[in-house]
């Protein structure tokens, strides 16, 4: 028996061709190695884990727009930019594609949705790393809350201006006085 791409849980495949499947109605749902996406994995402190993909590929009714959807997540390993210190950053991304042939004329679409020309068959895990790159933040953080730099700071007290700073004379005063007599 061939296998349904109605549904696929667990095993996902490694090239796929997003315009078969949206012609099909497929739907692929199951988790890829982070091992298999090194650009995304050269982030993270640690190059194991696994991404959720749940893609759905449609094809909107009466016309040759073909549609994929749906929703991706990982845990990585990363370190936080303003304290130094290791996080968990959840990151999780919600691609919306048009699938489009080269050469096809494509109506303006509502909504900010990219167009994907997928002339050939595509890696699934590099369509799926692509997406999640887009999604990293481009400075990882803890919450401020959560960060062990915010306490730091809070508990630097200012200094008072000592005697020489107080002392010392403004050298934007002169101009102050110019403004003044005008």
């Amino acid at each position: 028996m061939a296998p349904s791409w109605k549904e696929s849980h667990g095993h996902l495949p490694v090239i796929i061709d997003p315009i078969q499947l949206a012609e099909r109605g497929a739907r692929l749902t199951g988790t890829l190695p982070l091992r298999s996406m090194p650009r995304l994995a050269q982030g993270s402190l640690e190059g194991s884990g696994d991404v959720n993909v749940d893609l759905a590929f449609e094809r909107e009714e009466g016309q040759q727009v073909f549609v994929m959807h749906g929703t991706l997540r990982v845990t990585l390993r990363v370190t936080c930019q303003r304290c130094l210190e290791t996080m968990e950053l959840n990151l999780e991304a919600a691609p919306w594609l048009i699938l489009s042939k080269s050469g096809a004329r494509l109506e303006p679409q509502e909504g900010d949705a990219d167009i994907l020309v997928a002339d050939k068959p595509l890696s699934l895990s590099g369509l799926v790393e692509d997406e999640l790159l887009l999604a990293l933040p481009m400075v990882p953080m803890h919450a401020p809350d959560q960060c062990t730099a915010r306490v730091r700071a809070a508990n630097v007290v200012r200094a008072a201006p000592d005697r020489a700073e107080r002392g010392r004379k403004n050298p934007f005063a002169v101009l102050d006085r110019l403004k003044k007599t005008k």
